[in-house]
């Protein structure tokens, strides 16, 4: 479906001329700066991974995940939250956000994974703020919002989409109808005997 609708795009607008909204300059920057931190800091200690001036890409990792298993319903809490803990949450992921500033790549390989942490990093976030808007648990198997532990059907039957503005830094989440794809009540047919 999402192909389909990107060749319709493209054909729909065969004059648009994509221009990048942030120079080459400015991206490649961007890109590098964790191989920059590395170079910069480096020699300051004599183990390579201990270094108060930059984090490793593995350690930021395991950082992420260990908020959104504890704050976001994650399988140390038996995929339970609450408003609390996701208040939590958001304040280690903006913590987080500020030590991912730091992180540094010794090599092509930890500059790919830097890069697969900034981008879990806007997943997760998501993520939280999709449930923080839901005002209900999702179950079975999804996660359960003790302070809203229940399922509310006639309200939140929908889908929770959301847009992220990279200048302000917000999120901005929203409720879509909920279409299905499938008529399910031509899946399951009686046999004919």
């Amino acid at each position: 479906m999402c192909a389909k609708s990107m060749v319709k795009y493209c054909i729909d607008n065969k004059d648009l001329k994509p221009e990048l909204d942030t120079s080459v300059e400015q991206l490649v920057e961007d890109i590098y700066k964790p191989v920059r931190t590395f170079l910069e800091h480096k020699d300051y200690t004599t183990a390579i991974d201990v270094n108060p001036n930059y984090i490793t890409p593995k350690m930021l990792q395991f950082r992420l995940q260990k908020i959104m298993d504890e704050y976001v319903a994650g399988v140390a809490t038996y995929y339970t939250n609450n408003a609390n803990m996701l208040g939590v949450a958001e304040d280690k992921l903006n913590m987080l956000k500020e030590d991912a500033e730091k992180m540094r790549a010794k090599d092509l390989h930890e500059l790919l994974r830097a890069w697969e942490n900034y981008h879990r990093i806007l997943t997760a976030e998501a993520h939280m703020k999709h449930i923080q808007f839901r005002e209900e648990s999702r179950y079975p198997g999804f996660y359960y919002r003790m302070d809203k532990n229940f399922v509310d059907e006639e309200n939140w039957h929908c889908f929770v989409n959301s847009v992220y503005d990279k200048n302000s830094k917000q999120w901005n989440c929203f409720k879509r109808a909920h279409v299905d794809l499938v008529d399910k009540s031509k899946l399951f047919k009686p046999a004919a005997h």
